[in-house]
């Protein structure tokens, strides 16, 4: 009886498509309402990209010793020699030249603190400049620039923060895991175990030309 009754639905259909199609559509869209209504209907996947565009990019650059650090705020322009021993008689004779990384400490480019020392002098003339290599450095400021240079390029700084610590307590880290520059001097006016200690963040570094050399 069913079977019999399909051939007459199917002709009934045809002669009448478009009020077959609007019921269709009706039924249909009645339907997805009320799957959507109880959850039924799964939501689309989206994928979050917010952390992947947040993540910091760290750029690789060669190791290079630092040669020259400049700070114009405060007119310091001075050599910077590169011991490989920690002797102090070693790094005493060093500090006679000029500016001093510590041996054990971070190179250009690498993630790692580079830290330099240098004498500060008050006196009003010197027979060695190297006595002034960092005069003036606690007058720094937060967002001060220091430039500092390898043999091939120069790398910009940007001064995080100032402070005077006493050298007998004090610890500078020489791990820290990111790109920073820490200078240090005596307190020529101050106590013995004085310094002030300079630590900048990392900004850029731009490839060394002669007349990039020159400023």
């Amino acid at each position: 009886m069913i079977a019999s009754n399909i051939p007459k639905k199917l002709e009934r259909i045809t002669k009448k498509p478009w009020e077959f199609l609007t019921v269709f559509l009706v039924i249909f869209f009645l339907m997805a309402v009320a799957l959507f209504i109880v959850d039924f209907v799964p939501e689309p996947v989206t994928v979050d990209s917010s952390h992947d565009s947040q993540t910091p990019v760290v750029q690789n650059y060669p190791s290079e010793d630092p040669v020259r650090i400049v700070v114009h705020k405060v007119g310091i322009d001075t050599q910077i020699e590169n011991p490989v021993s920690t002797d102090i008689t070693v790094l005493d004779d060093a500090l006679y030249k000029g500016a001093v990384r510590y041996p054990e400490s971070g190179l250009l480019g690498d993630n790692s603190t580079v830290y330099l020392f240098g004498h500060q002098s008050g006196l009003p003339v010197v027979k060695n400049k190297a006595f002034k290599a960092f005069n003036g450095i606690q007058n720094l400021e937060a967002g001060d620039e220091i430039t500092v240079y390898s043999a091939t390029a120069v790398y910009t700084y940007r001064v995080a923060s100032v402070e005077k610590v006493n050298a007998e307590t004090a610890l500078i880290p020489l791990n820290s895991g990111s790109r920073t520059l820490t200078l240090s001097t005596c307190n020529s006016f101050g106590q013995k175990s004085e310094r002030f200690v300079v630590t900048s963040d990392f900004v850029s570094r731009v490839p060394l030309t002669n007349t990039a050399y020159n400023n």
